[in-house]
């Protein structure tokens, strides 16, 4: 009787510390650094994975050190409903816990895209986009050549560069060419609010013409200082129904940014973009105009001055003139500088 009641107790015994040990290798495994990678590594899923592909992946990438316990706390964790497709971060000295909670919780990997201004082709930041975020290069690109599509925004093929408020946006990377425009569209009311709104009015501007104008400005000078100068010159063409006579308009409608130097001949380019030709604003923004000019516009200096002439010390700054007199003087100095400096 004492020997069976011995095998019983030492039978508790053993199964207690089984239990115990069991108890300590489980929550080693839980709290354990559960992937052999030295950095931050960032591992892309699909709709076609599950928790059994999934931690081959991890295998593969991240040296995943215990499969059947990450499948086991997955299944607990009930993990495979909640996965989406999309590029996840993960880093060293994740447990197995932690791991599942992050495609759980679609801990997505994320992007920031930025939007410069100056940007003479907004079409052709497709490119940049399609290979930033998850949809390809053509998606991004038949978006923005979707007329139907930039209408519903607001917006037309020539006014489009309108759009995009310069900045660095952060876009999950799995975002949709068309959340994408959407996203930027949100943007843009949130930057135009009524105290901008009120300022286009008071220029006798709507957005779109403001980022217009804000685009020759951009062009005209990159000395931030200058641009309200710049831009109250043009204002004050507008009002007297002067053509702007912008070369930046006609660099445009010749396709040749580089142009150094705007002759007569290129005076006769036939575009809605000559200024020379045509009086008023152009079609649409040469470019995406940079958040600067844009400011510089709604908040223009109030001068006489309706000529300008680059300055013949080539600093980018300009000389302004109220009469054409004295704007001959000043385009004789640059004219001088540019043939003693062989530019032609």
């Amino acid at each position: 009787m004492k020997t069976k009641r011995s095998l019983f107790v030492k039978f508790l015994l053993g199964l207690f510390i089984l239990l115990i040990l069991s108890s300590g290798v489980v929550l080693y495994l839980y709290k354990s650094n559960a992937l052999e990678i030295a950095e931050e590594t960032t591992l892309q899923i699909t709709d076609s994975d599950n928790v059994e592909s999934l931690s081959t992946k991890l295998g593969e990438t991240c040296g995943l050190k215990y499969p059947g316990v990450f499948k086991l706390v997955a299944k607990r964790m009930n993990l495979e409903p909640s996965m989406k497709n999309g590029r996840y971060h993960l880093k060293p000295n994740m447990t197995i816990i932690d791991v599942v909670r992050v495609f759980r919780e679609g801990k997505n990997r994320t992007v920031n895209i930025t939007i410069n201004g100056n940007n003479d082709n907004f079409g052709l930041s497709m490119k940049y986009v399609g290979e930033k975020l998850e949809p390809d290069i053509e998606a991004f690109t038949a978006l923005y050549y979707d007329s139907s599509f930039i209408a519903s925004l607001g917006f037309n093929h020539a006014t489009v560069p309108a759009l995009p408020i310069p900045d660095t946006y952060n876009f999950y990377w799995h975002t949709s060419s068309q959340e994408f425009f959407l996203r930027l569209k949100k943007e843009y009311d949130k930057y135009w609010n009524n105290t901008r709104l009120e300022k286009a009015k008071q220029c006798g501007l709507t957005p779109v013409e403001v980022a217009t104008l804000a685009s020759i400005v951009c062009k005209e000078t990159n000395k931030t200082d200058e641009m309200p100068m710049v831009a109250g010159m043009y204002l004050n063409r507008l009002k007297i129904g002067m053509p702007l006579q912008a070369d930046p308009t006609i660099k445009f409608a010749l396709r040749e940014p580089g142009l150094k130097r705007i002759l007569n001949i290129h005076l006769n380019v036939v575009s809605l973009y000559n200024t020379y030709s045509n009086k008023g604003l152009p079609p649409g923004p040469i470019c995406v105009p940079s958040k600067q000019a844009t400011e510089a516009v709604l908040n223009y200096a109030q001068h006489n001055y309706i000529f300008m002439c680059a300055k013949e010390d080539f600093s980018g700054y300009h000389n302004f003139a109220a009469t054409y007199a004295a704007h001959l003087k000043n385009a004789h100095l640059y004219q001088k500088a540019l043939d003693q400096n062989g530019i032609k």
